[in-house]
């Protein structure tokens, strides 16, 4: 299992680091494409109002379309796309009407995948078109990673307190602890490898929200597994599940680690 899963890790950073540090915007935007793809398809695959092609095929069209409002429109302007994008789910039901019967049910589960995924890692692109975008997307990975790693090995070697009995069995207190430990050393390493970033009565707060609720993600994607009866949500990463066993701390760190410089004024949108 524990081989399984630094091979693939392995294998991912091979496929990141070059993306990210050579492909720009552009290659953000692309990797988050895929991802959002793969992971909208695996969560979807076992939702009941996407039985019926139509409705997976406007659920790829709406996530599409949102991520290319991100790429596309001015930062201070983004807010627009989450406005719109339920009504024109809205819409597309409604001229669709006579097509997709379970109309109320596919609104409510088109919405919420969307949502779930679409959205917050599409704050990965706003992120990548800021300053030092490249550097803060970077930031996020190697602290929710180190995060999920010192949480893995505390809990494996030391872990005895249970945190979540009935949601995740697994985790547990001193896995919690050891996760904040990986956190903060990959907040260290960061700051060393790139001195550029701001000082640390900015980069403490900032790590110590990530590392508080990267496992709250972690937690919502064993929450809803438990209530489809499913181990994983896919197959794609050996070791690992699904894109989406692994984007769900990511799905709350990008969003709060945008806003959250935007809030501190380390980034403006203007």
């Amino acid at each position: 299992m524990l081989r399984d899963r630094l091979i693939t890790a392995a294998i991912a950073v091979a496929i990141l680091v070059p993306i990210l540090i050579f492909g720009g915007v552009e290659g953000v935007a692309l990797l988050v494409l895929f991802c959002s793809a793969v992971a909208v398809s695996e969560l979807s695959s076992h939702l009941s109002a996407f039985k019926e092609v139509v409705s997976r095929v406007f659920l790829f069209l709406v996530g599409f379309l949102i991520l290319a409002g991100f790429y596309l429109a001015p930062l201070d302007k983004t807010l627009t796309v989450i406005v719109w994008y339920p009504l024109v789910i809205l819409l597309l039901h409604l001229f669709l009407y006579n097509v997709i019967e379970n109309t109320i049910e596919s609104i409510v589960q088109m919405i919420f995948v969307t949502a779930y995924i679409v959205v917050p890692l599409g704050h990965a692109v706003l992120l990548g078109r800021v300053h030092m975008g490249t550097v803060w997307i970077f930031f996020v990975l190697v602290v929710v990673c180190l995060g999920d790693t010192g949480a893995y090995l505390m809990g494996k070697y030391l872990g005895k307190h249970r945190f979540s009995r009935h949601i995740s069995p697994a985790k547990t207190v001193e896995g919690i602890f050891g996760g904040l430990v990986g956190n903060f050393t990959g907040m260290l390493a960061m700051k060393l490898v790139v001195p550029q970033l701001p000082a640390f009565h900015l980069l403490i707060p900032l790590t110590l929200v990530i590392g508080v609720v990267a496992p709250l993600g972690d937690l919502c994607a064993s929450m809803i597994k438990r209530r489809l009866d499913i181990k994983d949500f896919g197959s794609l990463l050996p070791g690992h599940g699904g894109i989406m066993d692994r984007a769900d701390s990511l799905i709350f760190a990008f969003p709060l680690t945008y806003h959250f410089l935007l809030l501190a004024g380390f980034v403006t949108i203007s």
